[in-house]
C-alpha cells in the first residue's frame, strides 16, 4: 500500500496529472526510500518533462506531503547519513559510509525531500 495518494492532487492540477501519476508510481516502486532525491527521480522518469516533474514536487511540498531537507555528498559521491533542516546546521565534519570523517565545507549539499505522510 502506498504511503501517499496523489490522485486528488492530479485531479486538482490536471496540467500536472501525468507527472504526479508518474511520481506516484515511482514512490510506490521505492517503498524503502526515506528521502526522495529529485535528480534520481528525474533520471528514472525520463519520459516526464522535468519542468512538470519539478512542479509536481512543488505541489506535494505545498500540500504538506513532502518536507525539504538537505543531505551531504561524501567525497566518494554517495549521500552521507543524516538529514538537515537547513544547510546552515550541517556539522563541519560528517562520517562517510566507512565511518571516516570528512570536511563538509567543500562538500556538495543536496536538497532532497522527506515524505511526511
Amino acid at each position: 500500500m502506498s504511503r501517499i495518494n496523489l490522485e486528488a492532487l492530479a485531479k486538482q492540477h490536471p496540467d500536472y496529472a501525468r507527472a504526479l501519476r508518474a511520481l506516484q508510481s515511482w514512490i510506490d516502486a521505492h517503498e524503502q526510500e526515506r528521502v526522495i532525491n529529485p535528480m534520481k527521480v528525474a533520471k528514472d522518469l525520463r519520459q516526464v518533462d522535468t519542468t512538470d516533474l519539478a512542479m509536481a514536487f512543488t505541489l506535494l511540498h505545498k500540500a504538506g506531503l513532502l518536507k525539504r531537507v538537505y543531505k551531504v555528498l561524501t567525497p566518494a559521491g554517495v549521500l552521507a547519513d543524516g538529514e538537515f533542516d537547513s544547510p546552515t546546521v550541517i556539522p563541519e565534519k560528517l562520517p562517510d559510509r566507512f565511518e571516516r570523517y570528512f570536511d563538509t565545507s567543500d562538500a556538495e549539499i543536496v536538497p532532497v525531500f522527506r515524505l511526511v505522510a
